[in-house]
């Protein structure tokens, strides 16, 4: 389901020496994806349920517990991207100031009904093959 957005991410950020996803809740199989597409890139999986984080720590994948309304920005330090998939809504603004403040773009995909939410501020409509991948605003100092 999430193959266009994996190959989006290999094709764009090619280069990243590290990509977090934010909140990854029980959906890992797309960061997993991500890290075999770009094997030299540092994949990391944050959510603030450290129970499932323990639980689902892969030798291929970093997995760490860390609140994005909250955040110990050392985690996510020289990230290229941030990513989310289906995040409450309420997340939303937390994981733009996260970016921002590390200079990583941010990449949301939002659940359909919230897509509205998108069309100001900045945010970017992705859209492969006429299907709309997600949402995504540029903080990223360096391009590459």
């Amino acid at each position: 389901m999430f193959d266009d957005l994996v190959e989006y991410v290999r094709e764009n950020y090619s280069r990243a020496s590290k990509i977090v996803e934010l909140g990854v809740g029980s959906r890992i199989d797309v960061a997993e994806k991500i890290k075999k597409r770009l094997p030299m890139a540092e994949v990391l999986v944050t959510d603030k349920d450290e129970a499932w984080v323990r639980k689902h720590v892969t030798g291929r994948l970093r997995a760490v517990a860390d609140d994005v309304n909250f955040p110990q920005i050392r985690i996510y330090q020289d990230a290229s991207l941030v990513y989310s998939i289906h995040p409450p809504f309420e997340i939303v603004e937390p994981m733009v100031a996260l970016a921002g403040r590390i200079g990583a773009d941010l990449l949301v995909v939002p659940r359909s009904d919230e897509q509205e939410m998108f069309h100001h501020d900045g945010w970017r409509k992705l859209v492969r093959n006429g299907r709309t991948l997600g949402w995504l605003r540029t903080f990223r100092r360096e391009h590459g």
